[in-house]
Parts: C-alpha cells; sequence; structure tokens
C-alpha cells in the first residue's frame, strides 16, 4: 500500500471540507515509521501536477472519488482548499483505489483525510 497526502500550508483548508493540516502529516509520519509507505507533500503555493489530478479523478471508481472532478473540488483545489489523501493498493499503481475526502453513501457522511488516516494507522 502507498498513500500520499497533499496539502498547502499557505492556503487553509475550506470550510466545505475541513481539514487539519498538521494533525494528518504527523498521521501520515506515524504510518511511515509503521512501515507503510506514506508521504505529506506540502504544495507551498504550487499547482499540484496535472497527472497527479488526473490519476484521483480518473483512477477510482466514482463513488469514491466524489468529491473531485466535474461536481466538485477541481485541479485548483486540490490540495489547497481540499486536502486530498490518495490510497494506492501497490506501490508501484499509478492511479489510486482511493481517494479523500469523500461523501460514503454507506455511512450517509463525509470522510476526512484524517479519519482515513486514524483508521489506515489503527490497521497497520
Amino acid at each position: 500500500m502507498k498513500v500520499e497526502f497533499y496539502y498547502d500550508s499557505t492556503v487553509p483548508p475550506g470550510s466545505a471540507f475541513p481539514c487539519d493540516n498538521a494533525k494528518a502529516v504527523a498521521l501520515v509520519g506515524q504510518l511511515a515509521a509503521k512501515g507503510v509507505n506514506a508521504k505529506a507533500v506540502d504544495l507551498k503555493g504550487q499547482q499540484v501536477a496535472f497527472m497527479t489530478y488526473n490519476s484521483a479523478v480518473t483512477g477510482p471508481k466514482s463513488q469514491v472519488r466524489a468529491v473531485f472532478g466535474a461536481k466538485g473540488a477541481l485541479q485548483e483545489d486540490f490540495g489547497k482548499t481540499v486536502p486530498a489523501l490518495l490510497l494506492f493498493e501497490k506501490d508501484e499503481d499509478r492511479y489510486p483505489s482511493e481517494v479523500f475526502p469523500r461523501s460514503d453513501r454507506e455511512l450517509m457522511k463525509l470522510l476526512s483525510c484524517e479519519e482515513m488516516l486514524q483508521a489506515l494507522l489503527a490497521k497497520a
């Protein structure tokens, strides 16, 4: 498994998809300490690479990437006003299997980046 968290230390997360970036970065560090291929990427005012955004929008099934794309956060928001967590099943995968934050239809709630990172940490 590979975990990538994208955020921007120069832009506060928006109110629609709140995220405690410092907490998420700490959780990524804890995952990495447990041997998970995990990294936090601070965009520092830069745009995320198109290939990264495109893989998040086109890779996972639509029900696990609903926040990004035509109905939600656009490339300008990715990792900025909407911090993004990408989960890859294998280290060499080009497309993530899941992207957060996202709405979960079964749980009827928004699953945040921190919530998913805590769940991954509990499993690691």
